[in-house]
């Protein structure tokens, strides 16, 4: 069965208020799950998760962070999973709002979702290498709060738990490094990377360059064309699998000449290879396969991020404001926990 959709974005406050709506729903066994979305700015973030949700209208451009949700029936007792579904705009500029949706104690059940604008490659590394960085170092800080706090133990369990499942046979495990959330890169936009760069060299650099990064981290990589009926399937059944439990996706598909559908634990180091030789470029193999793709798609100016927020109000996300929204977030959120908790033992 399709989630149901919520009809329009809206402001991250009026969230808790809809997830408090929708708690008496969730199901006993399978708590709801968050998922989040992070990008470059009109990477086609918004696209992705109307077709997730299976919406025709035309997207309405995000300002900080949005929030909808989807709902899908388990089939028992009329018991109804839901996954909150978050869109982090403004670029790489908002990134201290990871704080707000990948909370310590939900990590287990947070599902991110990178999204590149393969229109621009030059840019499309520099920004996936960005959110690696920033969302591991964020799940290595609330990783450390969770050792610290009562019951942490419990999510950290989750966590490992959830990793051994994916990982534990795959025999590059001791090669790989999963961030602590289930990850998906959607190299969005492949439509037009695929016009503008026509040769097969280049798709076969970019696609096993990505490869490479996707396979690091421990994540999925899809190459999206959103107005292609079959890719957009293929993104609703590897979404679908991670926010409510349903079958693994079982396409596969790695090869340079078409968009690679590679789930996180089917693909490997040595079926991607080596990275190309680049003059001076000696270090790791992390850098020399981003030595290769910066050499082969440079980036654009780097003046362009400088007025990233000039597009999204800068005063408005001002630090003391999104300080005071994480605050009223947790808050709010903790709440919800409390009462959450007081039904189910109610029950």
């Amino acid at each position: 069965q399709m989630p149901a959709a919520e009809p329009e974005p809206y402001d991250v406050f009026a969230a808790v208020n809809n997830a408090q709506a929708v708690a008496p729903e969730r199901t006993a066994d399978r708590e709801d799950s968050e998922l989040l979305f992070v990008g470059s700015k009109q990477s086609g973030k918004s696209t992705l998760i109307h077709s997730f949700l299976m919406k025709d209208d035309v997207p309405k451009p995000t300002t900080a962070l949005e929030y909808r949700f989807a709902r899908r029936s388990t089939g028992t007792h009329n018991a109804t999973s839901v996954a909150n579904i978050w869109e982090l705009g403004g670029g790489t500029q908002l990134n201290e709002l990871l704080k707000v949706v990948l909370l310590p104690d939900r990590l287990s059940r947070c599902v991110v979702g990178i999204t590149l604008d393969m229109s621009s490659p030059g840019d499309a590394l520099k920004t996936l290498r960005f959110w690696l960085e920033a969302l591991r170092k964020h799940i290595e800080l609330a990783t450390a709060q969770l050792q610290k706090t009562d019951g942490g133990e419990i999510e950290l369990e989750a966590m490992r738990r959830r990793n051994a499942e994916l990982w534990a046979e795959h025999a590059e495990a001791d090669l790989v490094q999963p961030l602590g959330v289930s990850l998906v890169i959607f190299a969005h936009k492949w439509d037009a990377f695929e016009t503008d760069y026509s040769d097969a060299d280049y798709r076969k650099l970019a696609t096993r360059t990505l490869r490479y990064y996707a396979h690091l981290n421990g994540a999925s990589l899809m190459c999206c064309k959103h107005k292609d009926k079959g890719s957009m399937t293929v993104l609703r059944n590897l979404l679908y699998h991670h926010v409510f439990g349903t079958v693994a996706v079982k396409t596969i598909q790695l090869e340079h000449t078409k968009p690679v559908i590679a789930p996180a634990g089917s693909d490997t180091f040595g079926a991607i290879g080596k990275p190309p030789m680049i003059d001076g470029a000696l270090g790791s193999e992390e850098e020399r396969w981003r030595a290769a793709y910066e050499a082969t798609f440079p980036a654009k100016d780097e003046a362009r991020g400088a007025q990233d927020l000039s597009m999204v109000e800068a005063e408005q996300f001002a630090e003391e404001a999104i300080d005071e929204l994480r605050r009223q977030k947790r808050n709010e959120v903790e709440k919800l926990r409390r009462e959450a908790r007081m039904q189910e033992a109610n029950m």
